[in-house]
Formats: C-alpha cells, sequence, structure tokens
C-alpha cells in the first residue's frame, strides 16, 4: 500500500467519521499518525454561521431575516464535509474559485477547507449557478454548515 495525499485524506475523514483520537497506518517503511486534538476547557468552539451572521440593529429590518432563511429553502446548499478552516481562494493572492452569480460545473472546484494541515477542495455536485457565498475567507467551519447556495 502507498501512503499518499489520497491514503492521508481517507484517514482524516475516518477519524471524523468514527470520532477516533488517533489512526496509524504504515508501509513499505513508511508512517503516518494523524491524532485528533483534545479540547481543553479554555476551548470555546463557535459555528462559522455564528461567527459571519451581523448583530441585529436598529436599522436591521425583522423582515430580512425571513428572506434569508427562505432563500436558502429555495436554493441547494453546498455544505461543509468536515470541520477546518473555509478558504475561497488556492492562496492568498489568488483569485477565487468561484464568484456570486457565476455558473458552474459539476466538479469544478468552489473552495477549500483546509483539515489537519490538508487542503480538501470542495466540488461542485451538479451544474448550476452561485447564488450566494455563505462565509468570509478564513471562516472556520464545522461538518454540516453552509458553504454556498447554488440554483
Amino acid at each position: 500500500m502507498k501512503i499518499d495525499v489520497k491514503t492521508i485524506r481517507e484517514l482524516a475523514e475516518n477519524i471524523e467519521k468514527y470520532n477516533l483520537q488517533e489512526v496509524s497506518v504504515e508501509s513499505d517503511g513508511a508512517k503516518v499518525t494523524l491524532k485528533r486534538e483534545i479540547a481543553t476547557a479554555e476551548t470555546t468552539y463557535v459555528s462559522a454561521a455564528a461567527m459571519t451572521t451581523p448583530a441585529p440593529s436598529a436599522v436591521t429590518s425583522k423582515a430580512a431575516v425571513p428572506a434569508v432563511e427562505e432563500a436558502e429553502d429555495k436554493y441547494e446548499s453546498v455544505d461543509s464535509p468536515m470541520m477546518g478552516t473555509f478558504y475561497k481562494a488556492p492562496a492568498p493572492d489568488a483569485p477565487d474559485f468561484v464568484k456570486e452569480g457565476q455558473e458552474v460545473k459539476q466538479g469544478d472546484t468552489l473552495c477549500i477547507v483546509e483539515a489537519m494541515k490538508l487542503m480538501n477542495e470542495i466540488k461542485a455536485s451538479r451544474d448550476g449557478k452561485i447564488v450566494k457565498i455563505l462565509l468570509k475567507d478564513g471562516a472556520p467551519v464545522v461538518k454540516g454548515d453552509k458553504l454556498f447556495l447554488i440554483d
């Protein structure tokens, strides 16, 4: 068995999927061990939606909140498959993978979610148009957070 990026990615996904603390694989003298960080009492996790949602102000209309929820119900969402950090571009000085209003094809890269120092490309599951990018670049995400709305 060859230890490559695909194998390491599968190990990382299994840690998440099966709630493991550590997983190792050894092949031809090469060994890879992945460990889950153990959260301390001082660590506080906040979902990306809570971090990117602005606080209501006196100027904000209460009708705007149902409009956003209605828009999310109208369109299909692209969700994060894992916990990590959301990036809109492959590098800080590179253009974003996609922009709002852009047409995408199935398999096009939409963003990257960095998890455990691995850059995981999130791809479009179908053809469509990016209606809304729901997170800011560098935002933390947890598994299941909505990243994009696609029509």
